[in-house]
């Protein structure tokens, strides 16, 4: 898998997987395939119907079929929700996306269905292709078939379906739930481990009971204070509270979170509260003020110490956060600590 990118098989695991869609299949009475993004299975096909498994042999209609899946799939990616339509062959499938922020990684299909009333034309053309493949003798064997299966293929109505689609709609966004909020904290962990003293690395399996100690419980509290651990941005906000000394580009934080960098934006955006380039900007500032209270550096040090390349954009950022310059800051901050206590009487 590449850098900065999931993989639907890191979403799902595809035996047990295809245990659940079986299960679907019966419980719902219909096909049921799961397809990468680029529209190739990746499981079995739960509960095909004789129909479509001949059209899926022959290898006229089957290139048909599998362009049908890829296409519906990102149809659905792009209303953003299950996609309805009739297959090459007139009849019901739904594609379901499978998705990580605006990753598609594949989709679930479902159907094999008709519509009540529906036309049997789709059936009339699929035989005249498939003639065209096969043999006198199993051309002549092989359309009363097809006629015949594709009217046993069940009926349903068209709000049955949407509430199936609806259903895996939502089973769907569990799992892809669940699996991206345990590499989170899979990654959360991994970052606390690589921060850690050598020495401790060499201790093997007693790390994970000394971690906790170990990674500072004040350090720790205000991270969390600021986001949950099971947030996919919290590597980044633990590497940005560590690094305030360095340029922080957001590109380098979204690799590291391996998310795209506009979906980082948003989720960061939506998780934090504040922008990415505010809340960097607001923590320098943070760390800015604890230095101008506690140190004699100056205000070009402390700039060039937090990674302010020019020190009038510093003075002025600080200036938009907390309403005067840096030696103002101090200066109050001074004269109030210097400030006589009265005595009670």
């Amino acid at each position: 898998m590449s850098k900065g990118k999931f993989d639907i098989k890191s979403i799902l695991d595809i035996p047990r997987w295809e245990a659940v869609q079986d299960q679907l299949a019966k419980a719902t009475g219909t096909a049921i395939i799961t397809i990468d993004y680029k529209g190739t299975p990746i499981t079995k096909h739960s509960m095909r119907t004789d129909f479509c498994s001949i059209i899926r042999e022959n290898p006229i209609s089957c290139k048909r079929c599998q362009k049908c899946d890829s296409l519906a799939g990102l149809e659905a990616v792009r209303l953003n929700q299950p996609f309805i339509y009739l297959c090459h062959c007139g009849i019901v499938d739904v594609a379901v996306p499978i998705t990580v922020g605006d990753q598609y990684l594949g989709a679930v299909m479902f159907g094999q269905v008709r519509i009540s009333n529906g036309s049997d034309a789709g059936v009339e053309r699929l035989v005249n292709e498939i003639s065209a493949v096969h043999t006198d003798d199993a051309v002549s064997a092989l359309q009363p078939d097809l006629r015949e299966l594709y009217q046993r293929l069940p009926e349903m109505e068209y709000e049955r379906i949407r509430g199936i689609a609806d259903m895996i709609n939502a089973i769907v966004q569990y799992i892809v739930a669940c699996a991206v909020d345990n590499r989170a904290r899979m990654m959360s962990y991994e970052w606390r481990l690589r921060s850690l003293p050598g020495d401790v690395h060499a201790a093997g399996a007693d790390v994970p009971v000394e971690i906790h100690a170990l990674t500072g419980k004040e350090e720790c509290i205000g991270v969390e204070e600021t986001v949950q651990k099971s947030s996919m941005v919290y590597p980044a906000v633990v590497y940005i509270e560590e690094h305030l000394h360095e340029i922080i580009p957001m590109h380098e934080m979204a690799s590291l979170c391996l998310l795209s960098r506009s979906y980082f934006s948003r989720l960061f955006q939506h998780d934090i509260g504040e922008n990415y380039t505010d809340y960097v900007n607001r923590r320098k500032v943070e760390r800015a003020k604890e230095l101008l209270r506690s140190t004699p550096d100056s205000v070009s040090a402390i700039a060039s110490a937090l990674g302010f390349l020019d020190v009038s954009y510093f003075v002025k950022l600080f200036k938009r956060f907390e309403g005067v310059t840096p030696l103002t800051y101090r200066k109050l901050k001074r004269s109030s600590s210097a400030a006589p206590s009265l005595g009670k009487i």
